[in-house]
């Protein structure tokens, strides 16, 4: 009978430990467990290895009447002791009756949300040191006092009348004065080592920041109201009555974001301005100097006031072409070039939709690719003579409806849909790119002023069907006819110096062409991939590539000059001498 007893004994000791845990399969990470205040915590493994830590998603079931609770810093779970590290986003957010809450010193990052609008929780003890602490964690509770970690500051409660940071406090976490609306005025201890540029986020009616004397890592030089990052001479975080004094050269990510600053004057030692440093300010205009070279992600998105931009800066890097730097400025109607810029850079002002002039100075000389691309406002637009080069797409979909050019062809716009074009009477050349992807274009009129066609020059004008060549064009260059897919025929004009490789690629309809006696030299591939059956070739033909005639699926016959086949043979590579006629 006691070994029946005791077999009961265990059998029921075994049932209730098993329901401390909620069964799930063997490879899922996710489990609940009872704490000590009588609450079944949830949790999923972050790692299966050593060390071997899980991280809080909430408490499972009915919360309504929770008061306390008290997370543990190690669970057992599958005979492995699990150390609890992290507590998730919004892992125990609206629990209005919870009141007190013990934090394990295992616990080093709070996210977002966690405990947020826990309206009657006052009390927050935690036993080790809390590391990262992330937006709106403790928003919305009652807690009356700031929460001091070691010597970081975790949370500052917004609704306090006096903001003081403790001398001694080394590191100001991430949002630890989110939200403190009604603050005018910080002071940074000199014993803070780290600010985060989130530190101060919403604080949005600040308007004094100072660094105290002594502080090795930041300082508020010249009274600036912001906070600088000594050594690398860099602004880190700003207000609304910020001033950026000369000798900084960097403006850092975020460091003015979300802040309603109106007016700021940026010194010619600024070389860098990071992302987002000025995100959804209230900025009207904005001198971007001669030094700055590089200028990050969504650096003025959403100034909805910005309706200047004054570019001086002579040596600026492309920008972000996935997150542009000026789009969502509804204000933004002018842009202009500074006297001394060479460049417009890469991305500058794509996706300004309302941009409606820019100006350039005489000393530009290239504008860089999608530099003005869906500017769909932009409807006038002079370009200088200085001007040598304009990138790939640089005013596609842009508001302007005639070609850019001096003596250059740059770029043509088509209007309404237009399958026809005749290039003005007086350009030279037409520049790289200058039709590139023309959709709908069917016939273009090339008149005898042109003497250069630039490498891509019509590439991917998948429609034209015609082309009426100049009788003076002296250089076709690499791919420039590529993939005209419906090109048809070309009469190639005696002038003609120079053929480069790839000019003719992928012209699937073209079935035959005629080489001019002005060319010497037969290039890599002119017509590989094309629908070119027959090629007359003349005796002014010195050279031809090995791969001149490489990929040409349909070619039939290469014609030559009566008398000339020896001539040849010597040229071509033996797999093409029984196609070699004389005529």
């Amino acid at each position: 009978m006691k070994n029946i007893a005791v077999l009961i004994v265990l059998i029921a000791c075994s049932t209730i430990a098993m329901a401390q845990a909620e069964a799930h399969g063997p490879n899922d990470p996710n489990f609940s467990m009872k704490c000590k205040t009588g609450q079944y915590i949830r949790y999923t493994i972050t790692s299966k290895e050593s060390p071997y830590t899980v991280i809080v998603n909430g408490i499972k079931g009915d919360v309504e009447n929770v008061k306390k609770l008290e997370i543990p810093a190690t669970v057992h779970y599958r005979n492995t002791d699990f150390e609890v590290t992290v507590i998730n986003k919004g892992a125990f957010e609206n629990i209005s009756s919870l009141t007190s809450v013990t934090i394990p010193q295992t616990v080093k990052i709070i996210k977002e949300d966690a405990f947020k609008d826990c309206s009657a929780l006052k009390s927050v003890k935690i036993g080790g040191i809390i590391e990262h602490c992330y937006e709106n964690a403790f928003t919305g509770t009652a807690i009356a006092k700031p929460i001091y970690t070691g010597k970081n500051l975790v949370y500052y409660p917004s609704g306090m009348k006096e903001y003081k940071i403790n001398e001694g406090t080394e590191t100001i976490l991430e949002y630890a004065f989110g939200n403190c609306k009604e603050m005018t005025s910080i002071v940074i201890p000199a014993s803070v080592k780290k600010v985060y540029v989130t530190s101060f986020s919403n604080c949005d009616k600040l308007t004094n920041i100072a660094v105290a004397d002594g502080n090795k890592t930041y300082d508020s030089r010249n009274n600036c109201n912001a906070i600088v990052n000594t050594s690398e001479n860099k602004i880190i975080l700003g207000c609304s009555n910020s001033i950026i004094p000369n000798g900084i050269k960097a403006i850092g990510r975020n460091a003015f974001a979300n802040i309603p600053l109106q007016k700021i004057d940026i010194p010619n030692t600024v070389t860098t301005i990071e992302d987002s440093a000025f995100f959804k300010c209230e900025l009207t205009t904005v001198t971007i100097p001669e030094s700055v070279t590089e200028i990050g992600a969504n650096t003025f998105v959403r100034n909805k006031k910005l309706a200047v931009v004054n570019f001086n800066a002579t040596n600026c890097k492309p920008l972000n072409k996935d997150y542009p730097a000026f789009t969502q400025c509804q204000s933004l109607t002018s842009v202009n070039f500074g006297d001394k810029v060479e460049i417009v850079p890469a991305f500058s002002f794509m996706n300004c939709e309302e941009l409606r002039y820019a100006t350039l100075s005489n000393s530009v000389k290239e504008i860089g690719d999608k530099a003005f691309y869906e500017c769909k406002m932009l409807s006038y637009f002079e370009l200088p003579n200085s001007v040598e080069t304009i990138g790939l797409q640089a005013f596609y979909e842009s508001g302007i409806t005639e070609p850019v050019h001096s003596d250059h062809l740059f770029a043509y716009f088509p209007t309404n849909y237009a399958t026809e074009y005749s290039i003005p009477e007086g350009i030279k050349t037409i520049a790289q790119r200058a039709f590139h992807y023309a959709g709908n274009l069917k016939s273009v009129t090339i008149p005898n002023s042109v003497t250069k066609i630039e490498e891509f020059a019509f590439s991917e004008c998948y429609d034209i069907e015609n082309i009426t060549m100049s009788n003076s064009l002296e250089s076709i260059g690499y791919r420039a006819f590529m993939y005209c897919t419906n090109l048809k025929s070309i009469t190639l004009p005696k002038t003609l110096m120079t053929l480069e490789t790839e000019a003719f690629l992928g012209c699937e309809k073209m079935e035959s062409i005629t080489i001019p006696n002005s060319i010497t030299e037969l290039k890599d591939r002119l017509f590989s991939d094309s629908g070119v059956k027959y090629v007359t070739l003349p005796l002014s033909i010195k050279t031809i590539s090995q791969k001149a005639f490489e990929r040409y699926p349909k070619l039939k016959y290469i014609y030559i000059p009566k008398g000339s086949t020896e001539q040849f043979k010597k040229l071509l590579g033996t797999e093409f001498h029984s196609k070699l006629r004389e005529k």
